[in-house]
Formats: C-alpha cells, structure tokens, sequence
C-alpha cells in the first residue's frame, strides 16, 4: 500500500498526485478561499465550491495564471494542503516527480523553486519537462529517431511540442487554455444576450453546447445580471452563440501549430505529416475540435484517450521506468543562475 514516491501534475485548474503503482490519490482544484487577505478558510475542492459565491469579505481564486505560477505564498498553501492528503500513502521522505513548464522566465522559475523547495520535504524532487512527460504519456519512445507531435490544451496554457531522440525539438506555450474559451464566451452572453454571467457558468455553456466547425444546435438556460436593468435575469442561450465565441482562440492555436510545422527541417516535417499530431488536455474534448484543426492545419489529428491525464500518465512511466530517469533534472538546473 505504502509508497516512497510520488508524481504531480501541478495545472492551473487541477492538481493530481498519484504514487508508483499509478494510483491517482488527489485530484482537487488548484484554488484557495482566503477570508480578509489572511485567513484561509478552505482549500482546493471546497475552494471552488465557493468560487463566485462569496461574500465580500473572502476571495476564491487560484494561485496559478497561464499555467505558471502568480500567487507563490498561496501555491504553496494549496499544495501542502494537497500533500497532506497524500501523505497515508507515503513512508518516509519521498522522491517527488513534478511537471513544470519549458517556455518559463526567470522570475516564473525562481517562483517554482520557492514553492517546491519550501513546500515538499523530500528527498528528492525530479522536475520534468511537460512536453516530455505529454509525449511518454500517450506513448511516444524517447529512443526513436522519428518526430512526435503534441498539443495540450489545458486550462490556462496550450503547450506544443515536438519531439525526436528524448529531445524536444521545438516547443511553444501558449497563454490560451480553456480559461480563455470561458472569458470569450462570457464576453459573448454580454454582448449578444444582454446579461453578466460567471466563470461558472461559462464553463457549464462551454461542456455542454460549444462546438467549432459544424456542430448539433442547442441551447441552455442560464442565469446572470441583466446589463440593462442590473437585476437578476435569465437568457436562453445557444450552441451557435457559444461556437462563435470559441473560434478565434482556436484559430490562434491552429495558426501556432502550423508556424511549428513550418520551423521544422524537412525530415521531421515529413514524418509529422505521416503520423500526425496527438492532441491532449481537458478542452480538447470540444466537440469536432480534432476534425476542425486536422481541416486547419492539413495534417492527421488524433485525441489522446483521457487526454486531461496525459501529463500525469507520463510522470507515472518516469517513475516506474528506471531509464526514464535521464529526462529529469533538479530544482537548481530549473533555475541555473536564477538562485
């Protein structure tokens, strides 16, 4: 049952835990509910359960912000708290296995020390490039001489990357996510519909009618604030006007995939326009998304299976596999001379 080592998928939206025998032990929300800037009041899961619900007097938000790290104190709060919960599983200090992302300043690396080092007492922390750790989630042999293509569409980043011989080739993050996709689609309740909702509720519109490309018609029922009358109201809004709202953010994204294609030498282009790209990450589960982009782009596009744990699922072979190890690196390589 017990475990000296664990694996974390620090997201914007989610944290996940899980320990070597691939058992995901956490998977709460990365927020904290903070009553008059100093006392906190509740972590993670009951965190976003008050989120848009509270009093002036307490703020719900999460510590993280296009996929990096914004609020460090706060970070490191939620993650302790999140270990805890962790910690029945664990004997002794363990070796923690981490994702971080590859495209970071300095000041967003020496953010991640801070937490990581003051929050995880380990024996070891391993730190792991995420689109590594994405390409050996969906399978992709670290040995091969062949390009592999991925693209993960979390919530507050989109991270491409391609891979070839364990290196990463070229990869690009992306300050657009499912967060994004939510702010678009309030933007355009607003507009058209005359009525102010929350992230919440543009987040219940965006699962259940959002589509790119063609897609079925639909509608929902809503509640928000009239803009006209500032007074509660409702509005029944539509797949159409929901679509619409989505499609320039994922232009923007098939408009960076293909200016990777166009970066890579000619014997990696061709062996991406055989095998395609993987795509991966919670927004990708958008309806057509894949067909959309594969008509976008003009190369095969596949959705991972469980494409919100791929991250998670490749820091489970890193830890399990002892070869994988040589994709890992420590907490003073993330920040060389940042110290």
């Amino acid at each position: 049952m017990f475990s000296n080592t664990l694996g974390i998928d620090f997201g914007t939206d989610t944290i996940k835990i899980c320990d070597r025998k691939k058992r995901i032990t956490v998977c709460e929300k990365n927020m904290i509910a903070i009553r008059n800037d100093n006392r906190i009041i509740a972590i993670g899961d009951s965190a976003y359960d008050m989120f848009e619900k509270t009093p002036l007097d307490v703020k719900a938000s999460c510590p993280m912000k296009n996929g990096v790290i914004a609020e460090a104190r706060n970070a490191e709060i939620v993650l302790s708290y999140l270990l805890r919960k962790h910690k029945h599983f664990l004997t002794g200090k363990p070796v923690v296995y981490i994702a971080v992302p590859r495209d970071i300043s300095s000041v967003e690396k020496r953010a991640y020390y801070n937490v990581l080092n003051g929050t995880i007492h380990a024996k070891k922390i391993c730190l792991v490039d995420k689109g590594i750790a994405d390409n050996i989630g969906v399978g992709v042999s670290m040995t091969s001489p062949r390009a592999s293509m991925l693209v993960n569409i979390g919530a507050g980043t989109t991270e491409i990357s391609v891979v070839a011989g364990g290196k990463i080739l070229l990869s690009r993050t992306l300050p657009l996510g499912g967060n994004a996709l939510d702010q678009e689609v309030i933007k355009i309740v607003r507009r058209m519909f005359q009525l102010n909702i929350g992230t919440r509720t543009a987040v219940r519109l965006k699962n259940r009618l959002a589509y790119v490309g063609d897609g079925p018609a639909d509608s929902m029922d809503v509640y928000g604030i009239s803009t006209i009358s500032g007074l509660p109201d409702s509005a029944e809004i539509t797949s159409m006007a929901v679509s619409v709202a989505i499609t320039d953010t994922i232009d923007q994204i098939a408009g960076e995939i293909r200016g990777i294609l166009d970066r890579l030498p000619p014997q990696f282009y061709h062996d991406i326009m055989e095998a395609g790209l993987c795509l991966a990450g919670g927004s990708s589960l958008i309806c057509n998304l894949a067909d959309y982009l594969r008509n976008q782009v003009g190369i095969p596009i596949s959705i991972v299976k469980e494409p919100g744990l791929t991250t998670l699922r490749g820091i489970q072979q890193i830890m399990s596999v002892p070869e994988l190890s040589e994709y890992t690196y420590s907490l003073r390589d993330l920040t060389g001379s940042v110290i």
